[in-house]
């Protein structure tokens, strides 16, 4: 697969809610057509924190169904997203990375949704404001959005510079990918698997396959380990154990990762330290060490105190924080603590029922009672078979749960599906930043 088969650009076309249940990208499945909001006074102003796939979807759509009866501000320190969907292709450098960068000009010029550059470290939920950067300058909010993505919990020694877990952020896949690319003959790459839940849980097997096979389709002759904190690999086992024993991928099970020697800045006495199922310490000592620590929370949610635990639970109806005293705070995407996959399209998903439920509720009316989520998942496994699965969650009332619904996959990997992914990652790019 080169560079010049993959094409990725945001469609022009401007999505009605009638294209969109049509389309099944980001399914809202159920919506019965919002009542119409009641004139205000005062215009509701709703704060996004996060310009990803929650954040941006959520602001876009707070436009499109709320109209003029809202106003919109996101708040977002990057000029542009960097996706972490397709992201394993950059690793591999079949995809140039800034593919995969998306601004948010079509947010503010067409949809009219306010932009701050600048990044939010503090909410007073009692005064309805965030504080931004300079400690000083505040907004206020009558809604506040946050999609903050995923943190990493710390590992001793670790220098995310040296060892990237390049599983968010253009720069880490920048320094994941020239690691690879001078990736020395007969040398050995280390993978860490992080404990579940976490971003995408298929990608770090996926990285595995694909990097493996593109060590060796470039003749490096490639020690490849995985380092798997579960006691299996979590999703298609056989596939991906039948695709590591194609590559000579060593798959190591059960693993705690105690600390890491990060080295130097030629990449000299780069090592980790870990005890599988709990024995003894071992050290590998690796050229390459992709460390995709285990996830938490973005730290606005901990800094807000809107976590119990590692993330943020909310009432999935709506996305309303349950932690008390922390009323009208939303949280979308990686951050909540759902049933639910972690992932962009998850995000996206989240974001419409969240959106639908502030409209409702401001209106005078109840969130609609049984939300769907559909996501989707497909990427390389190999540098030229793609592989594809997934699933929908149904809200269950007996419950209070999202629970899966419908499943389906790939009956096995296959060239023949590359241009359905390229198809299915530019209707979810436009679809939220378009």
């Amino acid at each position: 697969m080169s560079k010049s088969t993959v094409q990725l650009e945001i469609s022009q076309a401007i999505w009605s809610r009638r294209q969109l249940l049509k389309s099944g990208v980001g399914l809202l499945a159920g919506l019965s057509g919002l009542t119409s909001l009641r004139a205000f006074a005062d215009v509701p102003h709703i704060v996004v924190v996060g310009g990803g796939f929650g954040g941006a979807t959520a602001a876009k759509y707070l436009k499109i169904w709320g109209k003029d009866t809202v106003n919109v501000t996101l708040i977002e320190p990057n000029d542009k997203f960097s996706s972490p969907i397709l992201s394993g292709m950059v690793v591999t450098s079949q995809l140039e990375v800034e593919k995969l960068d998306f601004g948010y000009s079509r947010l503010t010029g067409i949809h009219g949704v306010n932009l701050v550059k600048d990044r939010v470290t503090a909410v007073d939920s009692a005064g309805k404001t965030v504080t931004l950067s300079d400690g000083v300058s505040t907004i206020s909010y009558d809604r506040l959005i946050l999609a903050p993505g995923i943190d990493f919990i710390d590992v001793p020694g670790w220098d995310k510079t040296k060892l990237p877990h390049a599983w968010s952020g253009r720069e880490q896949l920048v320094t994941l990918q020239q690691q690879l690319a001078d990736f020395p003959v007969g040398g050995t790459l280390v993978i860490k698997v992080p404990k579940l839940p976490y971003r995408c849980p298929p990608g770090p097997y996926e990285r595995a396959s694909t990097v493996a096979d593109y060590l060796r389709v470039n003749n490096k002759k490639a020690n490849v380990i995985v380092l798997d904190a579960q006691p299996e690999i979590s999703i298609e086992a056989d596939m991906f154990h039948a695709l590591y024993t194609e590559f000579g991928v060593e798959y190591r099970p059960n693993i705690e990762v105690i600390s890491v020697n990060s080295g130097d800045a030629e990449g000299n006495g780069r090592s980790v330290t870990f005890s599988q199922s709990g024995g003894p310490f071992e050290i590998i000592e690796a050229d390459v060490i992709n460390l995709i620590a285990d996830h938490k929370a973005g730290s606005i949610i901990f800094d807000a105190g809107l976590n119990v635990d590692n993330w943020a639970p909310i009432n999935p109806l709506t996305y309303e924080s349950t932690v008390a005293g922390k009323e009208n705070i939303y949280i979308l995407g990686d951050s909540q603590a759902t049933t639910q996959v972690k992932g962009g399209q998850a995000a996206n998903a989240q974001a419409k029922i969240c959106v639908d439920a502030i409209l409702r509720t401001m209106a005078g009316d109840l969130p609609y009672a049984t939300p769907i989520t559909t996501v989707g998942c497909s990427a390389p496994v190999t540098q030229s078979k793609i592989n594809w699965a997934g699933k929908a969650w149904r809200f269950n009332s007996g419950t209070g749960l999202m629970e899966v619904s419908a499943g389906n996959a790939a009956p096995e990997p296959s060239e023949v599906y590359l241009q359905p992914m390229l198809k299915w990652a530019n209707n979810l790019f436009a679809d939220t930043f378009g």
